[in-house]
């Protein structure tokens, strides 16, 4: 009769064993939720601590005693804590989603990846784990690590193949590794789910993505049309800057800074584009004409200024003609050279000022050309024209080496006819200065 008993008082010993140490975990828990709640995170890790000491089974226990690790600054140790409340149950799936938090702010992107791949195994819910890939190449793309985005949305995309949201993200993705036929079909089978009527707001991002894919192919005849849909709203200052009108103002600016070389690229540009925009071929045209073919009348110019001294403003004319003529030719030591004996003459003549600034810069004498600058644009009788004029020159001089004074030239050039060449140049030096970083 002993014997038949003694398995039934172990089992009721057990029971009642584990009964009193879920018991004993729960009232420690208890008591670091309070301290937790109070804020007091160092005494809640002690209390959570004590009941992982009285049975290690808790996936919740190790879950709050993370995030009391990451309230203290230790996201190491939360992690730890993470990891193990998934080690005990793989589907707790606030542990996930904690960790993937740390890992976005550390920017480690292979163990971020790795949580959310196990993630999306465990979770369950198909709606869930869409938001999941939308969330994930979300963060990818502001990350700008464009690849890794699309792996996401198509991810996502097997799981919810007409999802608006998600096919979106994928166009723009695939636009940004280069597959832009791949994100034409993708915008086309958005745009079967809205009416031909859809009002402009409510689709223009879409038409705006098909657009600038047609425009990487350089099928400027599909693509401009297509544009036209997107110019709207916050998208009409992006179609802006891919229509021709938008690449000769910039250049237009360009050429009364003598930087022809950018000028002519964007000119190359604007007839890519539109092949009859006659604006572009005639400032071409202009810019060839004053590189090639100057060099025919500089000695007459050289005999007639030769040992000059006095101030009759025939003179003042011929020397600024001269001194153009040479920077154009890229003339620019004798350029240099004549602007420094009009000065002599004609003292503080902003117009041969700016062309020896011009010409200091082209030789990459930057600081005599910043000094020079400096003193041209502390000239009090300078107008406002001149004023945003010389700042887009200064900007360029400072450039890549002073980014904080090149910044602020440029954005005082953002004015009247140079604002869209002052826009242009600074998204092209924080480029510059992006890349340098890397």
């Amino acid at each position: 009769m002993k014997k038949l008993l003694l398995p039934f008082l172990l089992l009721g010993f057990s029971t009642t064993l584990f009964a009193q140490e879920k018991n004993a975990v729960e009232l420690f828990f208890k008591n670091a939720e309070k301290f937790r709640m109070a804020k007091d995170y160092l005494r809640a890790i002690v209390e959570y601590e004590q009941a992982i000491a009285i049975a290690d089974t808790s996936a919740k226990v190790h879950y709050w005693k993370g995030v009391c690790n990451l309230l203290v600054q230790d996201s190491a140790k939360a992690v730890d804590d993470w990891d193990r409340a998934l080690a005990l149950n793989k589907s707790y799936m606030p542990a996930y989603s904690a960790i993937s938090k740390v890992y976005q702010g550390s920017k480690d992107y292979d163990k971020y990846k790795a949580n959310v791949n196990a993630w999306l195994t465990e979770e369950k819910d198909p709606f869930k784990q869409v938001n999941l890939c939308l969330e994930t190449a979300n963060f990818f793309t502001a990350e700008e690590m464009y690849a890794d985005a699309h792996v996401y949305t198509k991810e996502g995309l097997k799981i919810s193949p007409n999802n608006v949201e998600i096919l979106y993200l994928d166009a723009k993705t695939s636009n940004k590794i280069g597959k832009h036929h791949e994100a034409i079909k993708v915008i086309d089978q958005i745009l079967t789910q809205f009416s031909e009527n859809a009002p402009k707001p409510q689709v223009a991002k879409y038409y705006y993505e098909k657009g600038i894919a047609l425009y990487a192919l350089e099928d400027y005849d599909k693509a401009m049309p297509v544009l036209e849909f997107a110019n709207v709203g916050p998208y009409k200052p992006l179609v802006t800057k891919l229509k021709p009108d938008y690449y000769f103002a910039v250049a237009s600016a360009y050429e009364d800074i003598y930087e022809f070389s950018k000028a002519k690229s964007l000119l190359d540009k604007a007839m890519k584009i539109d092949k009859k925009y006659i604006k572009a071929n005639i400032l071409l045209a202009d810019i060839i004409v004053k590189e090639e073919h100057h060099h025919k009348g500089i000695h007459l110019f050289e005999l007639g200024l030769k040992d000059y001294v006095g101030n009759e403003k025939i003179y003042l004319k011929a020397y600024i003609e001269f001194i153009d003529i040479l920077l154009c030719s890229k003339k620019y030591d004798e350029a240099l050279k004549y602007a420094n004996e009009c000065l002599k003459n004609f003292k503080g003549v902003r117009e041969v000022m700016f062309h020896k600034v011009v010409a200091l810069h082209k030789l990459s004498r930057r600081e005599e050309a910043i000094e020079v600058g400096l003193d041209l644009m502390s000239d009090s009788n300078i107008t406002p024209q001149e004023f945003v004029k010389y700042s887009l020159l200064m900007g360029h001089v400072y450039g890549i080496e002073n980014p904080i004074k090149c910044k602020q030239s440029l954005q005082d050039a953002r004015k009247g006819p140079y604002y869209p060449v002052a826009s242009y140049s600074l998204e092209y030096y924080a480029k510059v200065q992006n890349d340098n970083a890397l």
